[in-house]
């Protein structure tokens, strides 16, 4: 961001399956992947406003809308990752004025940055390998490797995903939503709309009504704007057993393959 952000064409947001999804190094043009993990879309929007003077070149912006993303709430304003962007991004996702002492990444969830550290000092037998863009290109730990990648048995465990209605919710984050495009659009960048590949399992139990609606509100987004593209990989069938840490995150190897769909599907829009 502060070396190259005049060329970055490109931000990709979103939460941890947009982070561990998208490797910016098979992107063709400049880009910058600002998703992290618990990240949704007011704090996406809050980095986007506070950045975007930093990318005079920006042509793209993606947003991630998940299975069940317009039904989850948004992060409180308490969210402890707040400190992390004032102190690497230097924005404020606070939605308040800043005291010195929200820079203090430890004192911003003590318990997380002690097993962290607890992890990296005495326990981590597998390293993180980051590339030039901030991706992690040894993270392919998870329930699935541990499985071995036999379908058979993956499909025999519990699935961690979220069920919950809550149509208050989705009024409340489609209306927002609406205001982050409309953003983007008057400052002549065009919107991509992604849903990363999730595995079947993970398909077969979500909530058939909160995805209708989900659906319903991308279809009412490409009546309503122009210059707003979509891709759904959810059940895209190129993505096997192998691509996935887990049953909605891809290892770095499906995180390639998602990455040159997508870059794929960006030079088709240029056309």
């Amino acid at each position: 961001m502060n070396n190259e952000g005049s060329s970055v064409e490109t931000i990709v947001f979103g939460s941890s399956q947009i982070q561990s999804g998208i490797n910016p190094a098979f992107l063709n043009k400049p880009s910058i992947n600002l998703s992290s993990r618990g990240q949704h879309h007011n704090t996406d929007f809050i980095i986007l406003k506070g950045a975007i003077d930093r990318f005079p070149n920006l042509k793209t912006v993606v947003f991630e809308a998940s299975y069940g993303h317009f039904e989850i709430p948004h992060r409180s304003k308490y969210f402890w990752k707040n400190s992390l962007f004032l102190k690497y991004y230097h924005i404020n996702t606070f939605e308040r004025s800043v005291t010195p002492i929200d820079s203090l990444l430890f004192k911003s969830h003590p318990g997380l940055f002690s097993e962290m550290l607890i992890t990296h000092y005495l326990k981590d037998t597998i390293p993180d390998v980051y590339n030039r863009y901030g991706f992690d290109l040894n993270h392919y730990e998870g329930k699935f490797k541990k499985l071995q990648y036999d379908s058979n048995a993956i499909i025999t465990k519990p699935v961690k995903i979220y069920k919950r209605e809550d149509v208050k919710v989705l009024a409340y984050n489609s209306e927002y939503f609406y205001k982050m495009i409309e953003y983007c659009l008057n400052r002549n960048s065009k919107v991509v709309i992604l849903s990363p590949p999730t595995f079947s399992n993970y398909n077969q139990q979500r909530n058939p009504n909160v995805l209708r609606r989900r659906d319903s509100i991308l279809n009412l987004i490409g009546r309503k704007y122009k210059n707003i593209y979509f891709l759904n990989a959810e059940k895209d069938p190129d993505f096997k057993v192998e691509d996935f840490r887990n049953e909605n995150h891809l290892n770095p190897k499906g995180a390639e393959k998602l990455t040159k769909k997508l870059n794929t599907f960006l030079k088709e829009i240029e056309e």
